[in-house]
């Protein structure tokens, strides 16, 4: 039986709390209204005002991007956010560089951003004036990635297999990039180039900065918290969610190359 123990204070419970060890201890942490819970070595933090959706099976196809695909729609609910975050599995194919824009958002050239595989090393960031970049080990057109982009409202962090490449600050403020809501999976929207050549699975966003905790049950356990929207692409570009739909252009969808 779970123990559920609430605490004034982080100092309060820091200093009451019991050692992790007593494996489904649960903790109830009022003054960030989390729930901690042990798993035996370290506590897992979960928002109390939010519920993690189990994504982990059912993940019958992703969609297949020729080079020449994509999908578009308008996400009302990241309008002028302060903050946002985007998910996805991928797979490139080919040589990477300008056909390699796996989304995007924004409706303008004064109201953008996209995220950008420039080569098998390095990631862009780019939005209206400010154009980040990280680097990763070499990655393979024959393994499936996890990328996820946090910006928190001044500054940007990439995730790739769950694991941060790093922050970047001083680029424009999120609430100015998402301006006409415009969400594109498979090219840059502004201009309609850089298509997305090869596969691309389970994109997510949403309306503000996901920790590094979140990334990482995304990444390994496919569990999401409270997301904006959800396209599984099993089939089709419908939100999981049931809100934000999207209008397919031509991309196909493979039942057998997956990202899980």
């Amino acid at each position: 039986m779970s123990v559920l123990t609430s605490y004034a204070s982080a100092a309060a419970r820091d200093s009451a709390a019991p050692a992790a060890s007593n494996t489904g201890l649960c903790i109830f942490r009022s003054d960030t209204n989390a729930i901690e819970v042990s798993d035996g070595t370290n506590y897992q933090t979960y928002n109390s005002d939010g519920v993690y959706l189990d994504y982990s099976s059912g993940n019958t196809h992703s969609g297949n991007f020729d080079g020449n695909d994509y999908a578009v729609g308008t996400v009302g609910a990241l309008n002028s956010v302060s903050a946002f975050s985007a998910s996805l599995w991928f797979r490139y194919q080919g040589t990477i560089g300008s056909t390699h824009i796996p989304i995007s958002g924004g409706s303008g050239t004064t109201n953008k951003w996209y995220l950008w595989l420039k080569n098998a090393t390095t990631f862009q960031y780019g939005n209206v004036s400010s154009f980040p970049e990280w680097t990763a080990s070499s990655m393979s057109d024959s393994l499936w990635y996890h990328v996820a982009l946090v910006h928190d409202g001044t500054s940007v962090t990439l995730y790739l297999n769950g694991s941060s490449l790093g922050t970047n600050t001083g680029v424009t403020s999120a609430n100015q990039t998402w301006i006409g809501t415009n969400f594109n999976i498979g090219r840059y929207g502004v201009g309609a180039s850089y298509y997305w050549n090869g596969w691309i699975d389970e994109v997510s966003v949403f309306n503000r900065a996901l920790t590094s905790s979140e990334v990482t049950n995304i990444y390994s356990n496919k569990l999401y918290l409270n997301p904006t929207a959800l396209w599984r692409l099993n089939n089709d570009t419908t939100d999981e969610l049931g809100t934000y739909d999207l209008t397919n252009n031509t991309i196909t969808f493979d039942g057998t190359n997956k990202a899980y």
